[in-house]
């Protein structure tokens, strides 16, 4: 068996629904690493709910989930800084916002605003029927040099303010950065939404979206208010704590799960355990996966072809 590099190589030719694949098996690789699953049979199973999750229809969701999270979302008396995450159907925060006649600011970082912007537009017109006044919905970018006084004015003005809070980890070199837990990772993550609630005096209200077939759960925290610099941290990781109430097939519809695995996979992982390998898809190359080590290994095309289909049969028992 040949050693390659222990992480995913880049697979930019291969199929559309190889490039799925290999993302199910890199977010139930992570789940085993957080000891949420713990045999071949329920990495199997976790990658088939994944498959299924990854390829549903967008914005399908209004007439089912939106009355669901209209009717559970907490009220709150003023504006406040919603922490968000890519978890479920979260699009949905703003449309329930703004149906509470609430003014929404948007943060997007710079690098996504010219492809999201005109998505949030597109979205509130097959919701609402029409284009979104300025007093409706606003959108700040997050690069910004003024970004945070921007936030700073509307919220002033009493727009609530939508941060996705986990669309930015890594890079703890920079300055604005701090590190919190999930499970057993230490992940790098922006401070500035912390920032932003103590020089507004406006509290942080941390929520997840959930879903399980046709019922939607929402979870979230009361108003975390930050006084001083020193609460930064905690108030980040108060946040991400909502993650680790989430079982693992709630944890599969968190979009940065792949992501996490390829930069938190390390090098060093020693292991007296049998390894557990999975096929993953790459360009004219037969590829394992090992999810207890999280390292692949390039193999002969029989070799490859017999854990294929060994994995097919079992997902066709499920």
């Amino acid at each position: 068996m040949k050693s390659e590099l222990n992480t995913l190589p880049a697979i930019p030719a291969v199929r559309d629904d190889h490039i799925l694949w290999n993302q199910s098996v890199k977010a139930a690789s992570m789940l085993y690493r957080w000891e949420l699953v713990d045999s071949y049979e329920s990495i199997l199973r976790l990658v088939h709910i994944h498959q299924s999750y990854l390829q549903q229809e967008p914005f399908k969701h209004d007439k089912t989930f939106l009355p669901q999270l209209e009717a559970q979302l907490p009220l709150v008396d003023g504006p406040r800084i919603w922490a968000c995450f890519h978890v479920g159907p979260y699009a949905l925060m703003t449309r329930a916002l703004i149906r509470r006649e609430y003014g929404i600011a948007i943060l997007l970082k710079d690098e996504v605003f010219e492809e999201q912007y005109p998505m949030y537009v597109t979205q509130f017109e097959k919701s609402f029927g029409r284009e979104p006044k300025p007093s409706e919905l606003q959108f700040v970018r997050s690069s910004g040099s003024t970004s945070l006084i921007q936030l700073k004015r509307l919220l002033k003005d009493g727009f609530h303010v939508i941060c996705y809070i986990d669309g930015e980890e890594g890079g703890s070199g920079e300055k604005g950065w701090t590190q919190i837990h999930v499970h057993n990772t230490t992940l790098d993550v922006r401070m500035g939404m912390s920032i932003l609630s103590q020089l507004s005096g406006v509290p942080i209200r941390p929520v997840v979206l959930t879903t399980e077939g046709e019922k939607l759960t929402v979870r979230s925290k009361g108003d975390l208010y930050v006084n001083n610099r020193e609460q930064y941290q905690a108030t980040m990781q108060s946040c991400y704590n909502l993650l680790e109430d989430l079982s693992a097939e709630e944890l599969l519809q968190w979009e940065s799960i792949p992501r996490l695995f390829e930069r938190t996979i390390s090098t060093k992982i020693e292991t007296w355990e049998p390894p557990i390998w999975l096929p993953v898809y790459a360009k004219q190359k037969n590829m394992l996966l090992d999810v207890v080590s999280g390292k692949c290994a390039e193999v002969p095309a029989g070799q490859f072809e017999k854990m294929d289909t060994l994995r097919r049969e079992f997902l066709k028992q499920i």
